[in-house]
């Protein structure tokens, strides 16, 4: 029999704490909504695994690596069956120490603990319970955000209504995956929600978790026993709730709303008819890829000296040039974690970046289980990790250094592992 336990803890920093997900600096002006570590822990008798999830826009390798083990100590769960990642808010703390916008190193000093707490409160509350896999379809609010133009360039989020603009240069992932875990009573103890879709739609100087915290705290509130609902971020690294269709700003409190109650209804449509697995099997499956860093070029070098140049470079590109001109990693080798975790008839996939939803794609379109969760941001992050075909028109994801930090080669290389470990899983 397999048993599960739940746990949660709030993460959020002090009010003037700095953003992330921009360039520039923006400091928080208060709490709009908590954020939280969310954990659940699952045991079938003999392997136990840990899932948490965290309200923030990155959790980076080292306060991964602390957060495991200061579980590990506490609970018995094996480093390599943890897994930790993030929903990416763009409206939570800074986590990732830059040259752009200040970090809260007490807040971060203590985040490893945090999630720590969240899991350890999980593994105490272990009980009796029945796994459920459902899933369901959505997509009216994701659009892919690179677009071919009619001089024969790819662009980041164009102009809306641009009349250059021919269409979308990929897809988008309309699954969502739900696995739900009943206890004796049959009535939900969590419900981990899978979707592909950037969070930065709240925007502003208030620390939220955007729709993925409001559309699990809707979903939560229609269960007497208030589960604990996750949202685990999918393959978004080049997609967001941008329709170019609509020329509505599309930010803010009424839009993350809007999107939260779209999506909260779909995930409760997938929990109301999930079936019960057939397998409770646990099983973990890991592999470390060494990954070589983005080369350095002259290139590179005269972008740099380019920028500096002007007479009021623009912040974006200032930051481009700092990170040129302070690069120390040409040459380097990556330690790339890539995490495949089986839970009864399913596996989750996780990834340490903002990966393209192509390789998502692909990842479930190979997968030897019929549904197959894909999360990004997991165990780390090496930025964003785009298609090779994405680097040869260019756009912001896949400018060197500034946002993709390893080799354009990258992200076929996790498709490959992560495909392995799915195999690995099923035999």
């Amino acid at each position: 029999m397999i048993k599960a336990g739940v746990g949660s803890w709030v993460i959020s920093p002090s009010v003037g704490t700095s953003l992330a997900g921009y360039f520039h600096d923006r400091v928080s002006t208060r709490v709009h909504d908590d954020l939280m570590a969310k954990a659940v822990v699952l045991d079938d008798g003999s392997t136990k695994v840990c899932f948490v999830v965290c309200d923030l826009c990155r959790v980076m390798r080292p306060e991964v690596e602390r957060a495991r083990e200061l579980i590990n100590n506490a609970t018995g769960i094996p480093t390599e069956n943890i897994w930790i990642s993030a929903t990416h808010t763009h409206t939570g703390p800074e986590a990732h120490q830059n040259k752009h916008v200040p970090v809260n190193m007490a807040w971060l000093g203590r985040l490893p603990q945090m999630i720590a707490d969240a899991a350890s409160r999980a593994a105490l509350s272990l009980r009796p319970v029945t796994l459920r896999l459902g899933e369901e379809y959505e997509d009216r609010v994701s659009f892919n955000r690179r677009f071919r133009m009619r001089d024969g360039t790819v662009r980041f989020n164009p102009p809306k209504q641009d009349p250059n603009i021919i269409g979308p240069d990929g897809p988008i992932d309309p699954q969502i995956n739900v696995l739900r875990i009943d206890g004796p009573d049959k009535q939900p103890v969590a419900i981990i929600a899978n979707f592909a879709l950037h969070p930065d739609v709240l925007t502003g100087c208030e620390i939220s978790a955007d729709f993925p915290g409001e559309m699990s705290r809707i979903v939560s509130n229609q269960y007497a026993g208030k589960p604990l609902v996750i949202y685990m971020q999918g393959t978004c690294g080049n997609i967001n709730h941008r329709d170019i269709h609509n020329p509505e700003p599309q930010k803010g409190e009424a839009e993350m709303l809007k999107i939260a109650r779209v999506l909260a209804g779909k995930v409760m449509a997938a929990s109301e008819l999930s079936k019960p697995m057939e397998s409770e099997k646990l099983a973990v499956s890991t592999e470390t890829l060494g990954i070589t860093y983005h080369p350095m070029t002259d290139a590179l070098r005269e972008r740099a000296a380019e920028i500096r140049a002007q007479e009021k470079p623009h912040e974006f590109d200032l930051a481009q040039a700092v990170r040129i001109e302070e690069y120390d990693l040409d040459g380097k080798i990556a330690d790339v974690e890539v995490q495949a975790i089986r839970v009864g008839d399913t596996a989750l996939v996780g990834v340490p970046g903002e990966y393209f939803v192509e390789y998502g794609l692909s990842i479930k379109e190979w997968s030897p289980f019929d549904q197959t969760f894909v999360g990004e941001l997991a165990n780390g992050s090496f930025g964003y990790i785009p298609t090779l075909d994405a680097f040869h028109p260019g756009t912001y994801e896949t400018m060197p250094i500034l946002s993709a930090t390893l080799e354009p080669a990258a992200g076929v290389k996790i498709a490959n592992a992560a495909g392995q470990l799915l195999r690995n899983l099923a035999d």
